[in-house]
Parts: C-alpha cells; structure tokens; sequence
C-alpha cells in the first residue's frame, strides 16, 4: 500500500520512510507540501496514496495548507491524512483537524504508536470502501428492481387497455388476461424479494419451526410447478427416500424448493427432465434438483449465491429472454437455508446441465 510522507527534515524523513517500509508501506517522498501536492494531482485517481504522514511546519506549502487542499479536491478518493507536529496545545490540535487532518500525532515521534494510529487509518479506510461498495450495490440494485417492476408494469398497462378499448374476441381476451396475469406474478416475485431480503438483513428473520416429511414437501412443490413443467413438457421425476421426517419451518423450506424448480424450468429445454433427488448421509439430508438445460460456466458459479447474482448465458425459455432479474432469489435461498443451520450449491459444466443441491443437518 503506499504512503505518502510529506516532510521537509532529511533525518525525519528518512527515518519515518524506514520504519513505513518494515512495516509493508510503499513509501513515496515529498520534501515539502507543494511537492506532495504536486504528486496528487499528476497521479491517476486509482493510484492515489491513501495514507499520508504530513509535517504541519514546512517550505513553499505548510501541512495545514496541504490538508485543506486535499479535502477540497472534489475528485480525490478519501485520503487518511496523520499531521506531524511538535505543536502539542489544545488549540493546535483543534486547528489542524479543522484543516481536514485525519489524526494529529506529537513530535518526537514514537514508532509504535505510529504504527498504531497507520492501523486506525488502514481501518477507516477498509470501512469507507465497504461503505463505497454498498452505495455501489444500492444502486445496482434499484436500477435492476426498477428494471424488473417497469417492463411487466407496462404489458399490463398496454393490454389492459387492449382490454378496455378494443372489442375483441374471446380467445384474444384470454390471452391478453394470461399475459396480464404473468406480468403480475412477476412483479409479486420481485416484490416478494424485497420484502424477504430486507427482513433477513434487518436481523428480523425468525423461523417457525415444525416437524415436516421433507420428502411430502418436495411432492407438494413439484406439483405446484407442474403446471409450468407441462407448458415445456418438462417431467419432473422425484427419487430417492419416499418419507422423511425433520424439524423445519415448511414455508421457508418450500421457498427454497420452489426458487430451485424455477430456475430448473426456466433454463431446461423443451421436452427435457428434471430429477429431484432426497438422501440422507449419517445425520445430514440432501436435496438435489439436476435439469438438462445449458449449465453454468466455471467462472460464474462463484457469485451464483452472492446478492444481485444474475447468469449471463443465453435462458433456453424463450417467453423469458435474458435472466434480468434483481438476482436476490438465490442469495435468500442461501440465507435461509444457513437459518437452519444448513448450505446450498451447485455443480454444474457449461452444455452439461446444473445439479443444485441443499444439505440440512438432521439433529
């Protein structure tokens, strides 16, 4: 990491580049204020040191001066500014933070506690890019839902009115109501999402735990997406232990399932099969719903269980297009399954199918 250090004295200078360097620092050398001010601005925003140790008594540019310029380039990423002085009164204090100083630390300067204020400012500077991250996260993520409520708002805005201004005959009725009724259902989903997502993240997520046959469950939820299976002619086979009993909560357990069959639906061919499996290994069941479909690259089955995960390889259902959805599906899928104490994954080659599985521990 580099760290510029700004200091007109040779024997202070060199001595804090020496420790800097034991440390693990790239240090970069500025003889006076003006000369690090200069290396700020000629450099690439990304390769901006991050930490600076800045003498407040210096030539051309002192080390207030310095620090006020850096918290008034609006084009700087946060810089963690240390202001070194033998100036140690209250009120010099008070001046150098108000410069925009990060820290103040006394002369003569004790290795070890600089170190540790260097720690406090690698620390806050972790926090801002996570903070960065986040903010870049929300965005994503409200331009997706955005995304994902305006195109089925619009088709039932434009068939509704098809409806309501054109007489038609009762098979075009029909589909346009279908139509309608699919655009709705898939904003429910994303809305659903919403909610689901922000109460696991609120810490508010409880389950209600109940003895539940894992293997009835699976039966009831492939019947409830049988009817998407039959529109492809998908089979959905179940195999494996026919009845097994466990403590779960069934609601969340069932959103599980159903977000494993959708996907399986959503990227199966036609006239394909879709195998879900139950087994038990020691204490330990295992769910597994393998499909035909086009499989996963290598590459992109990292970030599959991550929040805003989205596939980029072509959806064999063609009424679907490209997956664009906010992609929160499987990242809540993962979060409730570590609820119960249990985990998700997927194995899977490109042109080979996907088998995603969960495991639950039986105690």
């Amino acid at each position: 990491m580099k760290l510029l250090i700004a200091e007109d004295a040779a024997t202070s200078r060199m001595m804090l580049e020496e420790w800097v360097k034991e440390w693990g620092y790239e240090p970069v050398i500025a003889e006076d204020g003006a000369m690090a001010w200069d290396y700020l601005n000629q450099s690439p925003i990304e390769t901006i040191p991050r930490l600076l140790l800045v003498d407040w008594m210096m030539p051309n540019m002192d080390g207030l001066e310095l620090c006020q310029h850096i918290k008034n380039h609006e084009k700087f990423p946060f810089i963690y500014v240390i202001l070194l002085t033998s100036k140690n009164a209250k009120e010099d204090i008070i001046t150098g933070l108000d410069a925009g100083a990060d820290d103040f630390l006394s002369k003569p300067i004790q290795p070890e506690e600089l170190r540790s204020r260097l720690n406090v400012g690698n620390r806050i500077l972790g926090y801002q890019q996570q903070l960065l991250e986040l903010d870049e996260q929300k965005n994503k993520f409200l331009g997706m839902a955005a995304h994902d409520l305006r195109n089925p708002l619009s088709s039932i805005m434009g068939f509704s009115l098809l409806l309501l201004d054109t007489p038609l005959e009762e098979s075009s009725r029909r589909e346009f109501l279908n139509i309608i009724h699919k655009a709705s259902r898939e904003m429910l989903v994303t809305v659903n999402e919403l909610l689901d997502i922000s109460v696991i993240e609120s810490g508010q997520f409880d389950l209600r735990l109940e003895q539940q046959d894992i293997a009835q469950l699976l039966q009831d939820h492939i019947h409830l997406n049988s009817l998407n299976a039959q529109q492809k002619n998908i089979q959905i086979q179940q195999q494996g232990i026919e009845s097994l009993t466990m403590r779960c909560d069934p609601q969340r357990l069932g959103q599980v399932i159903d977000n494993l069959l959708i996907n399986a639906l959503k990227f199966s061919p036609k006239d394909s099969c879709i195998i879900v499996s139950l087994e038990q290994f020691a204490n330990m069941i295992e769910v597994s719903v393998q499909d035909e479909g086009p499989g996963i690259p290598e590459e992109e089955q990292k970030y599959l269980f991550g929040e805003f995960a989205t596939l980029k390889h072509q959806d064999v259902d063609q009424d679907a297009g490209h997956d664009k959805r906010t992609g929160l599906g499987l990242a809540i899928v993962k979060k409730i399954l570590a609820a119960h104490q249990g985990h998700v994954g997927v194995a899977s080659k490109s042109g080979h199918g996907s088998r995603f599985y969960f495991r639950l521990p039986l105690d």
